[in-house]
């Protein structure tokens, strides 16, 4: 048996933290001497608090580590996987925040400004596919099933690539629940299956277009750049649905600075009925 300050030694916990894990019946000692209230350990449990700390340091909460504790090997694996994609999530969002950090520095040495112009967008034929999806961090993998799923039809094989596009038809800024549309342009409808779609892509008679070259992260920069010159231009107004058009993507580039995308958002002139 080991007096908690050697446990405390061996464990590399400090003795106010394994009395806290006894208050919260984590890790309780095997004995506590009546007389003295001194608190004793044995040697086998310092396994258990080599998993309460291993578990700890993987970010599960000491309520979820007083389950795993009694849970069976294939839960406690379960879980570890389930964590494990966790924190490669938190990874990939911690390195755009890295990322965010040096596009600012840079944009503050190197102030960008995009350009918008007025034009017509004729409507055209495509093969789409529509979902509501976690959040907008999930679009890649939403494009890899659009190709799986044309892969799966055979329709890469016979269908000529015009473009592509993302239809976004939230009528507010949405961090969760992203309801949108890709868009694989065609030179003529195709015949398709479920959950694709070949339809015509609607004409847009009037549409501010801004083409934004770099990374997707920019496109941010470029819609408030937007906004400036819709404040300018009193006499248009914005009208859902915007579209961002890829022209030149990861299937093209391995380099996110050679990205480029067209924005295309629908306008109406105040003075005018045409939509």
């Amino acid at each position: 048996m080991l007096k908690i300050g050697e446990f405390s030694q061996l464990g590399h916990v400090s003795i106010r933290m394994l009395r806290h894990y006894d208050e919260i019946g984590l890790l309780q000692p095997q004995k506590i001497d009546q007389a003295s209230s001194y608190r004793y350990y044995s040697v086998r449990q310092l396994e258990q608090l080599h998993r309460i700390l291993l578990l700890k340091e993987l970010t599960f909460s000491l309520q979820e580590i007083k389950e795993l504790l009694t849970a069976s090997q294939e839960v406690l694996a379960a879980r570890l996987i389930e964590k494990e994609q966790e924190i490669k999530e938190e990874m990939t969002k911690a390195q755009l925040r890295i990322e965010t950090i040096h596009r600012t520095i840079q944009r503050m040495n190197h102030p960008v400004s995009y350009e918008v112009k007025l034009c017509a967008i004729p409507s055209f034929p495509a093969i789409c596919i529509r979902k509501v999806i976690t959040s907008f961090y999930h679009e890649g993998k939403f494009w890899q099933e659009f190709y799986d799923e044309m892969a799966k039809q055979e329709l890469l094989i016979f269908s000529e690539e015009l473009g592509t596009a993302t239809i976004f038809y939230d009528q507010e800024y949405k961090e969760q629940d992203v309801d949108l549309e890709l868009v694989w342009r065609t030179s003529k409808l195709a015949p398709v299956a479920a959950p694709l779609e070949s339809r015509m892509i609607p004409e847009i008679p009037l549409a501010a277009s801004m083409l934004v070259k770099g990374n997707y992260h920019q496109l941010a920069s470029a819609y408030r750049e937007f906004a400036y010159w819709l404040d300018q231009h009193p006499e248009y107004q914005m009208i859902k649905i915007t579209r961002q058009v890829c022209h030149i993507g990861p299937d093209e580039t391995d380099d996110p600075e050679e990205y480029l995308t067209e924005l295309q958002i629908p306008l109406m002139r105040l003075d005018s009925h045409t939509v």
